[in-house]
């Protein structure tokens, strides 16, 4: 079978796997942007330890969905390094629909830790955080605050240490947000894998038109051999 009567097969092939991924990009939205908040502060505070009393910031997030939150604890010069921390997230009624471990001896010290929680939430809708630990020995870490005024984030509403409202207080948190492609971005991803289609159009092409060379140079050795 020759090159010509298989070039359809493959460029049809090819345009489905082209289509398919635009599919993929608009309107299906597998390849997200990320957009990140955070505190503009450069100093913080510390609330008590987060053991058996926990830090609870309001917040109310600016798009719908959550990849990661990072939290910043205090270690009391490496005294607090074992046990879990827990993330449990709760609606504006109280009620906890989510939590997230993360071991305290891979979290850093006094620097913010991404805790991965891939969560769907309501953009504009009132949510609580939870930062408390489990199972940490001695002595618990600490969480580390800063001022709200001007600071930010945005998200930040009421910061709590227990059930005590800490005034102008925001948790050193950072929220990294997966948000829908530009335009741009989208054409810019459609682009690349036109791109790609095409060169691997071409290489087929020219991978069974130098097969067929080599075909017809045998054939064309063997007659003169004859």
């Amino acid at each position: 079978m020759t090159w010509k009567t298989k070039q359809p097969i493959y460029r049809y092939v090819i345009l489905f796997c082209v289509a398919a991924g635009w599919l993929l990009i608009w309107p299906a939205g597998v390849i997200k942007d990320e957009k990140i908040s955070r505190t503009a502060a450069d100093y913080s505070m510390n609330t008590g330890p987060v053991g058996e009393v926990a830090a609870i910031q309001e917040f109310i997030p600016q798009y719908d969905e959550i990849k990661s939150v990072g939290v910043d604890i205090g270690k009391l010069d490496g005294q607090a390094n074992q046990g879990t921390l827990y993330l449990h997230f709760f609606d504006e009624g109280l009620q906890e629909f989510a939590s997230y471990p993360q071991k305290i001896s891979e979290m850093k010290d006094g620097e913010l830790t991404d805790i991965v929680v891939n969560l769907k939430l309501k953009a504009g809708a009132r949510y609580y955080v939870s930062v408390q630990c489990e199972d940490f020995g001695d002595m618990p870490p600490v969480l580390h605050y800063r001022s709200l005024s001007g600071n930010g984030p945005l998200e930040n509403q009421h910061f709590y240490y227990g059930p005590v409202v800490i005034e102008d207080a925001s948790a050193n948190i950072r929220y990294i947000y997966k948000i829908p492609l530009t335009i741009p971005q989208i054409l810019f991803y459609d682009s690349l894998i036109l791109l790609i289609g095409v060169v691997v159009a071409d290489l087929i092409k020219h991978r069974h038109m130098g097969r067929e060379e080599n075909e017809q140079f045998d054939e064309a050795g063997g007659e003169n051999r004859k």
